[in-house]
């Protein structure tokens, strides 16, 4: 990796006095004077302002100007002390606080704007015990329960690719009928892609519930369950699930919900590879992470990544065919 990082990045202000008490006082800014306008400096970081007076040398293509910045900015505490800082200082929330993926992965944000109407934003990475998921019993896990406070996951971009590729020329097994090549068949497929369903009274990964998006495969599944009738009815010609796990431990699941369609095995990752599909890893594992997606005739055509609640699934993959 090249030695670079951000050193500073540029605004448009209209009013100095009215930007500069702004900048110090609800974002914290350091007030740097410059010969003509200001900065405003964030520990050894700089926002370098244009504004009245300010004659730039070098500008962008398209000029910054007031009101069409987008900046984030991490706030280090809990995201409901950000929000009471905001309204002692006068400042309206416009959303949140919502979860939100940064620079330091998942994190809980606040929007607002600065009074050239440039959007700001608060991310805090701190978490709240109290609304952690309650944690199970040793031994006493129930795949079918979705916990409440369960993590969102975010959309890290890893699956815009996805939409339009043809599906690799590869077998998967399944739990029943052998092996399924899904880019020979003809019609419309929904696949439904998860990490990995637990098995009752077996204890989850060290930390599962922790991790945004991985709680709730068997919610998932049953939601395919329970809709499938729906679905067909839509036109769907085949409804599969895909995890890495091995086709024996996916076919104990199969059995035990009652999945009325197979589960397809890609243990040794080469549909994963062939599409970069998304993935973490957790106690040696590789696992998928959880996506919807419409194929037709062996083509992706729609993708819903991230999913959440996962036990809604289901019921937004018809909704989106309802209306398509």
């Amino acid at each position: 990796m090249p030695p670079v990082t951000l050193d500073h990045c540029v605004i448009h202000v209209t009013d100095w006095e009215r930007s500069n008490a702004f900048y110090t006082a609800v974002m914290g800014a350091e007030l740097i004077a410059r010969p003509v306008g200001y900065a405003y400096r964030f520990g050894d970081r700089q926002l370098n302002v244009h504004g009245p007076g300010v004659a730039p040398a070098e500008v962008a293509r398209l000029p910054v100007a007031p009101g069409n910045s987008d900046l984030c900015f991490e706030w280090n505490g809990p995201i409901a002390d950000a929000v009471r800082h905001l309204e002692r200082c006068g400042v309206d929330v416009e959303a949140g606080p919502i979860p939100r993926f940064g620079a330091k992965g998942a994190g809980t944000s606040v929007y607002f704007r600065d009074p050239d109407g440039s959007l700001m934003e608060f991310i805090s990475y701190a978490h709240d015990p109290a609304k952690r998921p309650q944690r199970e019993a040793a031994g006493q896990h129930d795949p079918t329960v979705l916990p409440a406070n369960i993590p969102a996951p975010h959309d890290d971009g890893a699956a815009r690719h996805l939409a339009g590729m043809a599906l690799p020329d590869l077998p998967l097994l399944a739990t029943r009928s052998g092996a399924f090549n899904l880019s020979v068949l003809g019609g419309r497929t929904i696949l439904y892609i998860y990490p990995r369903t637990g098995v009752p009274g077996i204890d989850l990964p060290p930390g599962w519930d922790d991790i945004p998006g991985a709680r709730g495969c068997t919610p998932q599944s049953c939601s395919f369950r329970d809709h499938f009738a729906e679905l067909k009815a839509l036109g769907v010609a085949h409804v599969f699930g895909l995890s890495t796990q091995d086709t024996d431990y996916q076919r104990e699941a199969a059995e035990r919900l009652h999945l009325p369609f197979p589960i397809l095995s890609d243990a040794d990752l080469k549909f994963t590879r062939a599409l970069n599909l998304p993935t973490f890893t957790v106690a040696g594992m590789t696992l998928l992470k959880r996506m919807v997606l419409v194929i037709d005739d062996g083509v992706i055509g729609k993708v819903f990544y991230p999913v959440f609640p996962p036990d809604k699934s289901a019921a937004e993959v018809v909704a989106w065919l309802r209306r398509s």
